[in-house]
Order: C-alpha cells, then sequence, then structure tokens
C-alpha cells in the first residue's frame, strides 16, 4: 500500500486490494472509533452497479470483526446528483442513528461520492468518512476534492459545501469494470491538467486505455501534481471548458453527454489549431469526440446565453489563451462582458459544430 501526494489535510492511500482490505483497519485504528452500546455503526452508500460489483468485497472485512455495515443505494447518474438524492442519505443517516462514533464510506464514482460527501458535511451527527473511488474520473477528481457539487434541473453544480473525508482509498483493481461511457470522466480531467500543467499527462493516457497504469502511485502523484500547481497559480484555471461542457450536459439534462465527453469536446474547441491537430489521434484512441453530435451549435449557444443571463454580475471569468513575447501558448483568464464572452462561445462552438 503506497501514501499519494494528493496537497489535502487527510490520508490517501494507493494499492491493489486496499479498499477490501485496510478500510475497516483504518476506521479502528486511525479514526480510533470507540465501542459504545449497540456497536460501532458502518454505512456504505453505494449505486446499484458498483455494489453489485463490490459491495461484499468492501462488507467481509467489517463482517470479519463482527462489524454488519448498512448499505445505503443511490442513483448518482448526473441526472440524479441532487440535493433530493443527499436528502435521502440525511434521511437514512438519522434513521439508523449515527453519531460521531460511527462511519460512512463512500463507494462508486463521482456522482455517488459527491452526493455522499454533500449528505456528511451537512448531517449534524458527524460520523467517520472513508472514500473508496471506482473510476479513474473519481480517483483523480472527486475523492480529493475540496469540495462536492450538485445539480439542479438542468443546471450543473448549482450546490456545494467543503468536504469532510478522513481518509481516501484508491484501488486500481476497480478500474477494468468501468462502463467505457464514464471513462472518459477521468480521462477528460487529465487532458485538461495536461494541457494546462504538464503535457506528459497527455502522453501517459494512452497507458490507461485498456488497463491501469503499472505504478499507479507515480502516475496520480504526477495528476495530483499538475492540479496542485494550478490550484497554486490561479484555482479558476481548473474550471477550463466548464462553460461549454454545462452547456451541453445541462441541453440533454445529463442524459445523453457524461460529463467527460462533454468536457473533452468543449476543451477541443478551445484550442489553438496547432494542439487540436496534436489531439485528434489521442482522443481517437481514447474514444473521445471532437464534434457535437445530436444537437445544434445553435441551441448550445441559446443553452449558454441562458446560463449567463443567471449570472447577475456584469463581468464573467473565462479561461483562455495568449502568446507570449516568445511566441509560446500561454493561459489567462479574461474578465471580459457578456457580450464578449459570447463571441469567444461562438468561435469555439463552430469548431465542434461548424455547419449549424
Amino acid at each position: 500500500m503506497d501514501r499519494l501526494d494528493c496537497n489535502r489535510n487527510f490520508d490517501c492511500f494507493a494499492g491493489a486490494g486496499v479498499a477490501a482490505d485496510f478500510a475497516a483497519g483504518y476506521m479502528l485504528e486511525v479514526l480510533q472509533k470507540e465501542e459504545k452500546t449497540g456497536g460501532i455503526k458502518v454505512a456504505i452508500i453505494s449505486d446499484r452497479q458498483v455494489a453489485g460489483y463490490y459491495y461484499n468485497k468492501v462488507e467481509n472485512q467489517f463482517v470479519l470483526r463482527d462489524i454488519k455495515p448498512y448499505l445505503i443505494m443511490i442513483e448518482a447518474q448526473d441526472g440524479n446528483k441532487d440535493l433530493k438524492t443527499v436528502s435521502q442519505i440525511i434521511a437514512d443517516l438519522t434513521e439508523f442513528e449515527f453519531g460521531s462514533s460511527d462511519c460512512v464510506i463512500a463507494l462508486g464514482g463521482g456522482g455517488v461520492i459527491d452526493c455522499a460527501s454533500m449528505a456528511v458535511s451537512l448531517y449534524t451527527g458527524k460520523p467517520g468518512y472513508i472514500v473508496i473511488p471506482t473510476t479513474l474520473g473519481a480517483m483523480i477528481d472527486s475523492a480529493v476534492s475540496l469540495e462536492s457539487f450538485v445539480n439542479s434541473g438542468k443546471h450543473k453544480d448549482t450546490a456545494s459545501v467543503s468536504n469532510c473525508q478522513n481518509a481516501v482509498f484508491i484501488d486500481p483493481e476497480f478500474l477494468p469494470t468501468v462502463p467505457a461511457k464514464f471513462r472518459s470522466n477521468g480521462y477528460a480531467q487529465i487532458i485538461r491538467y495536461g494541457l494546462l500543467a504538464n503535457p506528459a499527462l497527455l502522453t501517459d493516457l494512452a497507458s490507461i486505455v485498456d488497463s491501469a497504469p503499472h505504478d499507479m502511485r507515480l502516475f496520480l502523484n504526477k495528476v495530483y501534481a499538475a492540479r496542485a500547481a494550478l490550484e497554486r497559480k490561479n484555482p479558476k484555471l481548473l474550471t477550463f471548458g466548464n462553460e461549454i461542457a454545462g452547456a451541453i450536459e445541462g441541453y440533454f439534462r445529463f442524459m445523453n453527454y457524461s460529463e467527460g465527453e462533454a468536457l473533452a469536446i468543449s476543451l477541443y474547441s478551445s484550442l489553438p489549431e496547432k494542439i487540436r491537430a496534436v489531439l485528434v489521434p489521442i482522443y481517437a484512441k481514447l474514444g473521445l469526440s471532437t464534434k457535437l453530435e445530436g444537437v445544434s451549435g445553435s441551441m448550445i449557444k441559446k443553452a449558454l446565453e441562458e446560463n449567463l443571463a443567471r449570472n447577475k454580475d456584469k463581468t464573467v471569468s473565462v479561461v483562455d489563451y495568449d502568446k507570449n513575447g516568445e511566441g509560446k501558448l500561454e493561459w489567462v483568464i479574461r474578465n471580459i462582458d457578456k457580450t464578449e464572452a459570447m463571441k469567444l462561445f461562438e468561435r469555439r462552438i463552430a469548431v465542434i459544430s461548424p455547419n449549424n
């Protein structure tokens, strides 16, 4: 088991089998949960697909210690990643009378982790909290994020809280069972970090198409280092591509494009032609599209206009590129009025939807 440098104030471990072998021991030994009348309670929050694969493996380590976990099953695709699901989790924790001597585990992808993290952060019982991400996207983003977000209707990330996890256990054995559609969530985040902070990450993507990286610790530490560098420089850089991606997801009410698929298309649209040419074979190998499908560009423009109208500020901040004195690409944050922002977005949409 390797300790990762995730640049956070909680423990982060990686290794084959860590989720099934070490979570219970960490809860008892490190979090030092004390026995009480009725014993320690553990809740595992997951979705149907992940629980079908992995719940028993995670559960067994607790059963061996005479602790029978409660399974809280949720639907946490982006269309259900909302306050209603968060409220369901809080209601279950309340019904089971969870308190500070108990522990909650989030087992799943980004949707499960966001809903579970928000519920635990809001719940007044304040149990211990362990995150076990099962997708690449969750391993590099949701599990180590400082905040969790949920959606409202067709609008993305309309509510957030600060996260409170005590530990994250990253197990590469989960990755082969991730559906192809949702692998893109991890790919797109790595592409964003690669473009903004470490181009070598774009090369590394080739090694994770069919399997996990040979050295998960080394790979994740590179990803976390790139993210940390962006946070130090300006956290706004981490929103690169979000505007068009959010409009695409929202137009379909999160039912057509996954978060990663939408972000990958948006990132591609936001780059100069020479870099787009470099990305084309990478996108092809990863199964990512470079064109908007199933909706016209004009409809995405309309969705963007509606999103901008909801923002009451006179100006908006958009991540864009510029050329420095040596002609090299550098990333800048433009604070521009909404009319100029729409012109910028229209140019980007023309790249991914050239005929409309």
